[in-house]
């Protein structure tokens, strides 16, 4: 019997010690997943590059081996979130890939991180889903507008002008996401290259309001690679610059 026990807490030591220098999970995967590259200006394991466009975006462009990545941001892009319609935060990206294997891309999994909130992280838009929250929201409208209209006919006028005004906007939005939006797509020597826009839905568990100024991460994930780029908004001696959202 005391033998038994013995060998019972000879057998619990070497199994706590097995734990004990056992690799965690995650850890392989980690080691095994694909490079991060972070945008920095300078870095050398990395093309890192930034410039200013004529009508106000900024360029954050990161290359690593065949992939290339492009990101442009209206430095007036936090202005524009409480104007445009859902209240999302819009970014252009372009992504070029140099080499003969195929590379696929999956929108749906890139992020945007609010550094100065907690570093909530607010996950892209499917455009389809985005397109849906719209319309609904735009019949939602409707419904407010019939019903109001019935306690005050008199207002029947201004009512109108209102939902016409509206619908248009609505309308306008609807084919900007539907042609403009970046899609689930596979770059390889037939299309090497493409370009859409990534919207992110600032309605979150996180409180409070845009401040004035905003540091933000965008991680745009592939097989081969995750790309970080960090950036201000504004742009660090921008002056607010009051500026439509193209819808072309």
């Amino acid at each position: 019997m005391f033998r038994f026990i013995s060998d019972f807490r000879v057998y619990l030591a070497l199994l706590a010690l097995s734990f004990a220098f056992a690799v965690p999970a995650g850890a392989k995967d980690r080691r095994t997943g694909p490079p991060v590259m972070r945008w920095q200006e300078g870095a050398p394991e990395c093309e890192c590059t930034l410039e200013k466009t004529k009508d106000g975006f900024f360029r954050y462009s990161l290359g690593y081996e065949t992939l290339h990545v492009s990101l442009s941001i209206d430095n007036q892009e936090l202005e524009k979130t409480r104007r445009t319609a859902g209240h999302v935060f819009g970014v252009i990206l372009t992504i070029r890939n140099r080499g003969t294997i195929p590379v696929k891309l999956y929108p749906g999994y890139m992020t945007l991180e609010l550094e100065q909130h907690f570093r909530v992280r607010l996950r892209s838009e499917d455009p389809d889903s985005f397109a849906y929250r719209l319309q609904d929201d735009s019949d939602e409208l409707v419904h407010q507008s019939e019903r109001e209209l019935k306690k005050h006919p008199e207002r029947k006028q201004a009512i109108e002008d209102r939902l016409k005004e509206h619908e248009k906007f609505v309308t306008e939005w609807l084919q900007f996401v539907s042609t403009q939006s970046l899609r689930d797509v596979t770059l390889d020597t037939g299309q090497p290259e493409v370009t859409g826009w990534i919207f992110f839905d600032t309605k979150t568990k996180w409180k409070g309001s845009w401040k004035k100024q905003e540091d933000f991460i965008l991680r745009v994930p592939t097989d081969n690679v995750i790309f970080e780029i960090p950036f201000t908004l504004p742009p660090l001696g921008e002056e607010p610059e009051l500026r439509q959202r193209s819808q072309e």
